[in-house]
């Protein structure tokens, strides 16, 4: 039997609609820097992360990518399947590893027309995710990259159980568009003030106030309005 529990936007639906999706779902284990999707490819299933956290990127010129959101437990992957596309603009990438539940693009659909408190949730949750893409935008135009890592250390702290995340650098440089040299110095920073401690592909949060001083207002404004559409969605 499939648990709910662990993602916020599932744990919000009445038992009475869950009866419905539930014997749709299946609980899978997503691996660090499995992709779900590709740009301009089609959705074969809707995720719902529990413990996994994935990415969508975008990909650009010489092998690089932009990460443009984040989604944990507090929602589903992708948004445009709720607004009715079949394709993903971006690509979705795991860049923490974990356990989701996903449901057939088809039948998610189908759900979605036929349950009323189900299409409100996705809707609300569309709402927060949209948000968070645009104040992206502006945090990677203007905030210096000691503030940016922190935003990300905060949004991904958020959206897992305990204070552990587990990654290369090398991945965390790709989604910040530095080189791995950049952010190995970040991190080292964070260290020196005991915020952090990194070690073979494992990030530890020692000091979560230090890292919500150290981040630009986007993480503030991001986070208020999940917390506004989406009461209860994260873990902290």
């Amino acid at each position: 039997m499939v648990n709910r529990l662990k993602n916020g936007l599932l744990a919000s639906i009445p038992d009475s609609e869950w009866l419905e999706i539930q014997s749709l779902c299946e609980s899978v284990k997503l691996s660090l820097g499995r992709v779900l999707y590709e740009p301009r490819g089609p959705f074969d299933y809707v995720y719902f992360p529990e413990t996994a956290i994935i990415a969508n990127v975008a990909p650009l010129k010489a092998d690089k990518t932009a990460e443009t959101s984040t989604t944990g437990r507090e929602g589903v992957v992708n948004v445009g399947a709720i607004m009715g596309d079949d394709q993903s603009m971006h690509r979705a990438v795991v860049h923490v590893s974990g356990d989701a539940i996903r449901i057939s693009f088809r039948e998610f659909q189908e759900l979605q027309a036929r349950l009323p408190v189900f299409r409100r949730k996705l809707n609300a949750y569309s709402r927060a995710f949209l948000g968070q893409v645009m104040q992206s935008v502006a945090c990677n135009a203007s905030h210096t990259l000691l503030q940016r890592c922190a935003r990300w250390l905060l949004k991904s702290h958020d959206r897992v159980e305990g204070d552990e995340l587990r990654l290369t650098q090398q991945f965390l440089a790709e989604l910040l568009v530095v080189s791995r040299v950049a952010v190995n110095a970040e991190l080292k920073k964070f260290q020196q003030q005991q915020a952090l401690t990194y070690n073979r592909g494992i990030i530890t949060i020692l000091d979560r106030r230090l890292l919500e001083r150290t981040s630009c207002e986007c993480y503030r404004a991001v986070r208020r309005e999940y917390d506004r559409l989406l009461p209860g969605s994260f873990t902290k």
